[in-house]
């Protein structure tokens, strides 16, 4: 394991499941961010300056709008991205001037969380500051990255602050909802009430690995 290691996450049920396992002292420190880029950028960047870890994890829930992505599964970006962002003509969408249109998720991490749980899926993450309920949104979202598995409020944010720190950083989400038959309010909730201390196991298992 790095000797620190900062990990965010949005919601409160979230971040009592990490702090269960990985207490003061663990080596590992967890924050509670609240939902939202803005949140979980203040959040990093005080995690940066206040703990200087050796890594940067985002750790939580996500959607999917990619139909063979079921509830339960965990997916390790390899990405991220922001799907809400556009800084006018002549800027790529999903762009912030001035950054990369993707963070990249550092390499050893990725490796190592791949050997901790072999039957992750790993692929682009996405992050907006929307909770998606329709099919149109969806279908922008898709149409501007088609290849992205799931879709957060939180991990791109998080990337960024960890890019501009030069701190190593991997999300790691699993997913709560799929939009595939217009449920996703319902398995979102649903997710919480039955689901979420059992799906939480795999990255469990992927943190004890770093």
């Amino acid at each position: 394991m790095m000797k620190k290691t900062g990990i965010i996450c949005a919601m409160q049920k979230e971040y009592d499941l990490l702090v269960r396992e990985f207490p003061e002292g663990s080596g590992m420190r967890c924050v509670l961010s609240g939902v939202g880029k803005v949140n979980a950028a203040i959040a990093a960047e005080r995690l940066a300056m206040e703990f200087n870890p050796d890594c940067m994890l985002s750790i939580g829930c996500a959607g999917t709008f990619v139909e063979t992505v079921g509830e339960g599964e965990t997916v390790i970006a390899s990405r991220c991205a922001y799907h809400d962002v556009w800084c006018g003509e002549g800027n790529e969408p999903g762009r912030i001037s001035g950054l990369p249109l993707y963070f990249e998720s550092d390499a050893g991490l990725l490796e190592k969380a791949r050997a901790g749980l072999p039957d992750a899926l790993v692929g682009l993450l996405c992050t907006g500051d929307q909770f998606y309920v329709g099919r149109e949104e969806d279908e922008r979202q898709k149409k501007m990255f088609p290849d992205a598995l799931a879709v957060d409020m939180e991990g791109a944010a998080v990337a960024q602050v960890a890019y501009l720190h030069g701190i190593p950083f991997l999300a790691v989400k699993v997913i709560s909802d799929n939009h595939c038959d217009g449920r996703q309010k319902e398995r979102y909730e649903g997710f919480w009430n039955d689901m979420a201390e059992k799906s939480f196991s795999s990255i469990r298992k992927i943190l004890q690995g770093l």
